[in-house]
């Protein structure tokens, strides 16, 4: 596939009619195959990035990652916490802090690089301290270098909230790769698509996307999940994404992502970041249909391994998750990311901590942090 490939189908008076919530069918906007982004050292770049030099490739504009600052071996992201990325019960997974991290990880590795280099991801490993809730503003994670030889990288970043609350450690592995291009060639800028209406992440969420309240209360999770299958509930997030459940099972769900170029992080395939945060949707929803009515979940941490990029528009990408282990407060859960053709992409564990009772504690006012900080010491 070719950057010209993906040219934007670019009518104003199309754009204009979309359904806001219906976002997957818009214009991807945003920089792909940005050759500029490769003329300088990886740290000139990150920090041409964090001046606006350099335009923002489509995954940035759809979600609001941004970076803010780079050193050597470093470099510091900030992203919004806005209700496009709930589910349908107002809560947000621990996915999210993959989709954040993956960026800062691989931008710290890049700042160690010299021109004519690239990173791309090859493990993700997560653990998440403490959930977000409708207070969390925004999020900073603060990536550094571990290590960064010739082929492969290694970094670790601290995740924290607005008020400098830890909420996620994590790590990843990246390698590094040769970008064919000349150095002293004049690139144009690439085509940044539309910008009316505004980005996605700043647009009102829909009202329509949640469960009522009868349902939180006493609703069975298997059976609110089958009408998620059935296309009568479509939560905010999967709004902004395109991902929808299409099989679910006790312990068992299989859902599908289009390769959209809105998920480009500025090259030909998807963010590496945007396929964890699905993984880890795809398997906490396997665990959640092992649930009974009024009891919560939260993934502890998730591991993701990538055998081989994922193509933009090259048809849905299929996530088939399973439990694999049933404690009575542990779920441990597993899960396949397959192309189109059925090639492997990555495969993906997490682990998640069950809650009993722990929808009456929500609707009592309590933070999901207060809940689950209760349920680890009652351990």
């Amino acid at each position: 596939m070719e950057f010209r490939d993906l040219a934007h189908p670019f009518d104003p008076t199309l754009l204009r009619s979309l359904i806001m919530s219906d976002i997957t069918k818009e214009p991807f906007r945003g920089a792909i195959g940005d050759l500029r982004a490769f003329q300088k050292p990886g740290l000139e770049t990150i920090r041409r990035y964090v001046r606006g030099e350099l335009p923002a490739p489509p995954i940035a504009r759809l979600i609001g990652l941004k970076p803010t600052e780079a050193g050597l071996g470093k470099a510091t992201f900030a992203m919004p916490i806005q209700r496009w990325l709930e589910d349908g019960f107002g809560l947000y997974w621990g996915g999210i802090y993959a989709l954040f991290a993956d960026a800062p990880l691989a931008s710290a590795i890049w700042t160690t690089l010299p021109p004519g280099k690239a990173v791309a991801t090859s493990e993700l490993s997560m653990s998440f301290v403490r959930p977000m809730s409708r207070k969390t503003a925004n999020i900073v994670g603060r990536a550094e270098t571990v290590h960064a030889g010739t082929q492969v990288g290694l970094s670790m970043i601290h995740i924290t909230d607005q008020e400098g609350r830890m909420l996620a450690f994590g790590s990843t592995r990246c390698l590094i790769t040769d970008v064919q291009l000349d150095s002293n060639a004049e690139y144009p800028a690439p085509d940044l698509g539309p910008t009316d209406p505004v980005d996605p992440y700043l647009r009102p969420p829909p009202e329509d996307a949640y469960f009522n309240l009868d349902d939180v209360m006493h609703g069975v999770p298997i059976d609110l999940q089958r009408r998620t299958v059935a296309g009568k509930k479509i939560v905010p997030v999967w709004r902004l994404t395109g991902y929808r459940p299409v099989a679910i099972e006790e312990g068992y769900c299989k859902a599908a992502l289009p390769s959209l170029a809105w998920f480009s992080n500025g090259g030909p395939s998807i963010y590496g970041g945007l396929l964890a945060w699905a993984a880890e949707f795809t398997m906490g929803s396997a665990v959640y249909s092992t649930l009974p009515a009024a009891d919560v979940f939260a993934t502890l941490d998730m591991h993701i391994r990538f055998t081989r990029p994922a193509l933009l528009n090259s048809g849905d990408i299929i996530l088939t998750a399973s439990v694999q282990h049933r404690g009575r407060h542990l779920r441990v859960s597993s899960c396949h990311v397959d192309s189109a053709e059925g090639k492997r992409l990555a495969m993906a564990t997490s682990s998640a901590l069950v809650v009993e009772g722990g929808v009456r504690e929500l609707r009592k006012g309590r933070l999901p942090e207060e809940i689950l900080g209760e349920a680890e010491r009652a351990q």
